[in-house]
């Protein structure tokens, strides 16, 4: 079972930890800055650039690639790296005999990019590939736009890619500026799962934390708060023209900030379930897919900020969007989706997916960031399934009903392209 214990680490960095009877060390280092910082630091997507370039040398390991992440994959392990709006996310796995170096790997790559002229010019190709192939796929596309129709001019309201006309004018003082103004241990937590002795934990995080930058930024322990976000355009159908044959259609509802708690996204959570549990044989999927036959893989989305977010039913389709509006309204006012016995089924997943939590270092360190990025502080197992078990039937159709057209904002990416 997840089950994190909060450390006071050194310099004041909080420390996650879960000791688990296995070979795998999990480690992630967060630092709560994300593309919601990018205007202030040098233009959209320049934050994206810190999952990137990084790996291609840092002051300790200044080599390229080889240097930084072939030295976990040599072990068996590896690293990864992603944005996110309000944070940047560093991870790394590696077998117990070298965690210690792979956690000095991965402070240096977070604290101490060389930012090398020519290693930026070479990773501002690879990032203009990544930006071409999202907006290439419907999907990825309308999420890339999705932000902007939402809050448009608020920190918020762009996605962590930026445009390609942004990416080329970028450049590497840039890029330093952007790194010194938002980067520094104060603003940093991490996740370690795996068979490790807690005082050798602490000397081994004080060494990595003692060579990152102590720059005096406004410290940050979870994800920050970027003001209100733009009214919520209730009782409302936006189109957007899309160059691509499929259209993408969105049915969402607003989701308050967490300074109200975080009853609401717990209580989406169960939602989420309601409409999807049970994969190919879920609700949304039996009723848009098998019986309609209108999309391949609808799903529930959900996308949640301190300032608040959203949640509802995504598509990509082939026919006319209006019909797959219209299939997930019937969907929503369907009679099976509120009644016992689905509702049973529905807690019997979330207790058994609760259940087979069995001890996987990467799961528990992915599983427990996230629960600290999307409600501001880390649940356990025992916490979460609490809560989710805790919900009546009554609960549930109290909640339905506020699911109306009057409070939801459809947003329809219209397809103009042909199909092959």
């Amino acid at each position: 079972m997840i089950d994190f214990e909060l450390i006071a680490g050194p310099f004041d960095v909080p420390i996650y930890f879960q000791r688990l009877p296995v070979n795998t060390v999990s480690l992630n280092w967060l630092v709560f800055v994300g593309s919601a910082d990018d205007d202030q630091a040098g233009g959209h997507g320049i934050y994206h650039w810190f999952e990137h370039v990084p790996s291609r040398g840092t002051k300790k390991f200044p080599g390229g690639y080889r240097d930084t992440e072939a030295r976990l994959v040599r072990h068996g392990g590896g690293s990864d790296a992603e944005t996110g709006s309000t944070h940047t996310s560093f991870s790394a796995a590696s077998p117990k005999r070298v965690w210690a170096e792979s956690l000095e790997i991965l402070a240096d790559m977070v604290g101490q990019p060389l930012l090398r002229v020519s290693d930026i010019e070479a990773e501002r190709d690879i990032i203009l590939q990544e930006i071409n192939e999202w907006h290439s796929d419907p999907y990825h596309h309308s999420l890339c736009r999705l932000p902007g129709v939402l809050w448009p001019d608020h920190p918020l309201g762009h996605d962590q890619l930026g445009t390609a006309k942004q990416l080329k004018a970028i450049d590497a003082r840039q890029l330093r500026h952007a790194h010194a103004s938002g980067y520094s241990r104060n603003r940093s937590a991490l996740f370690i799962a795996g068979d490790i002795e807690r005082n050798q934990l602490i000397e081994v995080v004080q060494s990595c934390l003692e060579q990152m930058p102590g720059t005096p930024l406004s410290p940050r322990k979870h994800p920050a708060h970027y003001g209100p976000l733009p009214a919520w355009q209730a009782d409302h159908v936006t189109t957007i023209d899309s160059p691509h044959a499929d259209s993408i259609v969105y049915l969402l509802f607003p989701i308050p900030p967490t300074t109200d708690g975080i009853e609401a996204h717990l209580q989406w959570d169960f939602l989420e379930d309601v409409f999807s549990a049970g994969e190919l044989g879920s609700p949304l999927n039996r009723l848009v897919r098998e019986d309609s036959r209108l999309a391949y893989s609808p799903e529930f989305i959900s996308t949640t900020y301190p300032d608040g977010g959203y949640a509802g039913l995504v598509a990509q389709t082939s026919v006319e969007p209006e019909l797959v509006l219209e299939a997930f309204w019937r969907l929503i006012q369907s009679p099976e989706i509120r009644s016992a016995a689905w509702l049973d089924y529905v807690r019997d997943t979330i207790r058994g997916g609760i259940e087979m939590h069995d001890p996987n270092a990467c799961e528990y360190t992915d599983e427990g960031s996230a629960t600290l990025i999307h409600y501001g502080r880390c649940l356990t197992d025992s916490e979460y399934s609490s809560k989710m078990l805790s919900y009546s039937d009554r609960d549930v159709a109290e909640w339905m009903e506020r699911l109306v057209p009057s409070a939801s904002h459809a947003i329809v990416f219209r397809g103009h392209g042909e199909h092959e």
